[in-house]
């Protein structure tokens, strides 16, 4: 136990000498920084990162402008998904009854993966009306397909 001497206690005075217990404090201290520890760990795991590309963002004076890239778009609707690109080409997955077809996506990114294996961008743009809980499925298959620079967009004007 630490302790603190005053120095009183003479001449007939009370002692105001006091024990600090030091063990519970630094047991305290110990549960908090492995609590923390801990939860640094987690939050890494669990986040899911999107980006929202506003238009009309300035670019730098000195960075050269960006090469023109086909842009690969998938858009949630309430009739199923679409997978897009603004070439041209468009490939419709419809839902199975109320559901989303999850697999078929899930196959459709692969192919596509397979055709650009280079290729690590995707727009995510849902309709208005879509459930939040199936926007967030979606961005889940298509970062667990190889697409981890998603970004997540309203949808007007990209095709």
């Amino acid at each position: 136990m630490g302790g603190i001497d005053t120095g009183g206690g003479h001449g007939g005075k009370k002692s105001v000498d006091q024990e600090i217990p030091l063990i519970p404090f630094i047991d305290l201290l110990f549960c908090c920084v492995m609590f923390l520890l801990a939860t640094a760990v987690w939050n890494q795991l669990a986040r899911l990162s999107a980006n929202q590309r506003t238009p009309g963002q300035a670019a730098t004076q000195d960075s050269p402008p960006p090469e023109e890239r086909v842009k690969l778009i998938l858009q949630v609707q309430n009739s199923g998904y679409v997978l897009a690109s603004s070439a041209g080409d468009s490939l419709t997955i419809a839902k199975n009854g109320d559901s989303f077809d999850l697999e078929e996506l899930r196959t459709k990114l692969q192919e596509r993966k397979r055709l650009e294996p280079n290729r690590r961008d995707i727009i995510v743009a849902p309709e208005d009306g879509v459930r939040y809980e199936d926007v967030v499925v979606a961005m889940d298959a298509v970062v667990g397909e190889g697409f981890p620079e998603m970004s997540l967009s309203d949808g007007a004007g990209l095709l």
